[in-house]
């Protein structure tokens, strides 16, 4: 939180002068003999129980004196919203070995999940796109505000053959705004543009994926990847033993891509630590923050103070 006028809190040493004040009207009251011939209700309107709570018009008031104080410094606060300059691009690998039962239904249908889940979590503005790659690397949604573009073509999506992640990469790249666009924005390119890709083979053709990953970093884009499934030796459930090779994917590979692009580098296992995953990541790449001033707020409070104080008060003459 921040002041415009922070000079104005000088008031709040006015405070300990109210409290002095009332502190000594409490005890000259105190002081005062009173006959009263019903002892009983006397002692319970005075009891243990009482005590504390006599004092909370008081301390509501008080509140409301110094909300008003901070009100008139006008605070203001860093308040999130999506960054209509910045665009993320899905990069999901589609190939055979996602049908693995390792990630429970199957890794597939988990990444499918997850992808859902973090589209659906964006703020209102935040652009997204999706691009898939096997044997090939295909831009499906370009960037867009409309996440339900996004979510119907998740869900049509389908396997192939084949894994090229260098060409997925660079799929995602060209759908990113260029660096010259980014540039005149005015801020930091590398948060104007960021690519979330997911694998879980080994890339088996076309551009190699650290030069794909030295493309993204001269275009300033950050790349996030993730690798799901197995990474050591043994069966892949759905998987036929000739292909257990494939189906390992590359951690070496994945690490030194986001490495290389000042991206952070995820091993998910599990259904539910892919759909965290992606649920952090998407609290980190689409938010921007301006200031907002919360002085209505603070006045605000301060009224709710101060109406409950009064009530309070009223509340407990009657009772006594």
């Amino acid at each position: 939180m921040s002041l415009t006028w922070p000079w104005a809190l000088f008031l709040l040493a006015f405070l300990p002068l109210f409290v002095w004040t009332y502190w000594r009207s409490v005890r000259r009251r105190g002081e005062t003999g009173v006959l009263y011939p019903h002892l009983a209700l006397l002692t319970r309107a005075g009891g243990e129980g009482r005590r504390w709570s006599r004092h909370l018009p008081a301390l509501l008031y008080l509140a409301s004196l110094a909300l008003l104080i901070l009100a008139l410094a006008r605070p203001s606060l860093a308040v999130p919203r999506a960054n209509p300059q910045a665009g993320v691009i899905l990069a999901l690998d589609v190939s055979r070995s996602m049908a693995a039962g390792d990630v429970k239904p199957n890794r597939f249908t988990a990444a499918q999940n997850a992808l859902k889940a973090f589209v659906r979590e964006l703020p209102e503005g935040a652009r997204v796109g999706l691009v898939i790659f096997a044997r090939y690397a295909r831009l499906v949604v370009p960037l867009t505000s409309e996440h339900h573009r996004v979510m119907e073509a998740v869900n049509l999506l389908e396997m192939d053959f084949g894994t090229t992640i260098g060409d997925g990469l660079m799929e995602s790249v060209r759908a990113l705004p260029s660096l010259e666009e980014r540039k005149a924005t005015g801020e930091d390119p590398h948060k104007l543009a960021t690519v979330i890709l997911l694998s879980d083979g080994r890339n088996y053709g076309g551009v190699d994926p650290l030069e794909a990953a030295a493309e993204a970093a001269r275009q300033q884009v950050t790349v996030h990847t993730v690798g799901v499934g197995s990474v050591t030796e043994g069966p892949i459930p759905g998987i036929e033993p000739r292909l257990w090779w494939a189906a390992r994917f590359d951690e070496e590979t994945l690490r030194s891509i986001a490495q290389a692009t000042g991206g952070e580098y995820y091993f998910v296992d599990s259904a539910g630590a892919l759909k965290q995953t992606y649920s952090d990541l998407g609290r980190s790449v689409v938010w921007d923050y301006h200031r907002d001033e919360a002085t209505g707020y603070a006045v605000m409070a301060a009224t709710l103070c101060l109406l409950a104080s009064l009530l309070l008060g009223e509340w407990r003459r009657r009772v006594i």
